[in-house]
C-alpha cells in the first residue's frame, strides 16, 4: 500500500519551494529544506546501517536530489531571515493538523515511511510510482 503524498512533508517542502520559485510567496523555504536534507543524510546512514537494497537507496538518492537538494542548491546564496523560520513553523503546524485530520500523527506517518524505506517496501508516493512504472514496462516489454 502506497503512503499518502499530503501525509509526506518532503512533498510539502517541495510544493513552497515552487511557490517560492515562482514568486508566489515571499517567503523562502531554504531553512525547513535544509533540516530535510540533515535529516534524509541520517536516514541515508540508517538505511545502509539496516543494510537496505541498493536499489532503494539509489531511488532515495534521485529522488531527493532532486525535491531538496536542488532546491536548496537554487536558494545557495540567500539568507534566512526570522520572517522564513516563522513560515516554517506555521506550515509544520498546518501540516499537523491535516495528518491529525487524516487519522494519524506526524511521528506514526514518519514511522511508517522509516519502515518503508529500510525494510524496502517501496511505499512513498514516488517510489511507489518507480515501482509501478517498472511493473508496466516489464509486463509490457516496453
Amino acid at each position: 500500500m502506497a503512503l499518502r503524498i499530503d501525509l509526506v512533508f518532503s512533498y510539502w517542502m517541495f510544493f513552497w519551494y515552487i511557490l517560492y520559485a515562482f514568486k508566489l510567496t515571499k517567503y523562502s523555504p531554504k531553512f525547513i529544506i535544509g533540516i530535510g536534507i540533515i535529516e534524509n543524510l541520517i536516514m541515508l546512514l540508517l538505511m545502509f546501517y539496516y543494510r537496505t537494497k541498493s536499489q532503494t537507496i539509489i531511488y532515495f538518492i534521485i529522488i531527493n536530489f532532486f525535491i531538496k537538494v536542488l532546491p536548496f542548491y537554487m536558494m545557495i546564496n540567500e539568507t534566512i531571515k526570522i520572517s522564513d523560520i516563522y513560515a516554517t513553523i506555521i506550515l509544520f503546524i498546518i501540516y499537523s493538523l491535516w495528518v491529525y485530520l487524516n487519522g494519524e500523527t506526524v511521528i506514526e506517518y514518519h514511522n511508517k515511511i522509516f519502515e518503508s524505506l529500510i525494510h524496502n517496501k517501496n511505499e512513498t508516493p514516488f517510489m511507489s510510482l518507480i515501482k509501478y512504472l517498472q511493473k508496466y514496462f516489464k509486463t509490457y516489454n516496453i
